[in-house]
């Protein structure tokens, strides 16, 4: 039976020092300006009842994926049986719908990584390549909790494994001794926005829900 990863962040515990987007960032070569992984900081309340939030935001790996139907390319972005959404870099087309389709914003178009798939034959259905040649196109990138390492065997992200407020927690949810497993039966979860109806594989604990609107409104850079 395939293994189904899952991703719990523990806001209980997220002190906002931002070393998981860092690592992220050396571990997956990110370029500057784009994230696969990052914590957002937003200030709520005023002074004496002044709150600051840490939020961390990734892709939610969606069992219900809405970046997967938009693609026009089959097989460019697609779910695994373990729950990880893929991007096939070989198989892009660089159009990014999939990036407009994605409501948390974990997508984005990597500037320095030109499509290797012809996008001629896709264009007449997909005006937003028609005219364009693949070295003018972009793929596009996300969070695949650091598919390279599961490859290897390596079962933890390299954003779980240098969180030094050991605020995330990476696992097979199928099985029930796994830590993620035995948070999630032990203690409320929270999805960000439910109300998608993704399900999202990337969960949270969260003592204020306050954190989820903080997360929506101004943030903090």
């Amino acid at each position: 039976m395939s293994k189904k990863y899952a991703l719990l962040v523990d806001l209980r515990k997220c002190v906002g020092c931002t070393s998981c987007q860092v690592s992220c960032k050396m571990e997956n070569a990110v370029p500057i300006g784009d994230f696969r992984s990052r914590v957002d900081f937003a200030d709520t309340g005023e002074y004496p009842k002044a709150k600051r939030h840490f939020f961390p935001k990734i892709c939610n790996q969606c069992d219900e994926p809405p970046c997967v139907p938009p693609c026009p390319v089959p097989g460019a972005t697609f779910k695994r049986a373990d729950g990880v959404v893929m991007v096939n870099r070989d198989l892009c087309i660089g159009c990014g719908r999939c990036v407009g389709a994605c409501p948390y914003g974990a997508r984005f178009m990597h500037p320095h990584i030109p499509v290797t798939n012809d996008p001629k034959p896709y264009a007449k259905n997909v005006p937003e390549v028609k005219g364009k040649k693949a070295k003018d196109l972009r793929v596009v990138d996300k969070c695949d909790y650091c598919s390279h390492r599961l490859a290897e065997g390596i079962e933890e992200p390299a954003c779980v494994r240098n969180c030094v407020g050991n605020a995330r927690y990476f696992g097979d949810t199928g099985d029930p001794g796994s830590a993620v497993s035995k948070l999630k039966a032990s203690v409320k979860t929270t999805d960000w926005h439910p109300e998608y109806g993704t399900k999202p594989r990337t969960v949270f604990i969260a003592p204020d829900e306050e954190v989820f609107s903080a997360a929506d409104g101004q943030i903090n850079r």
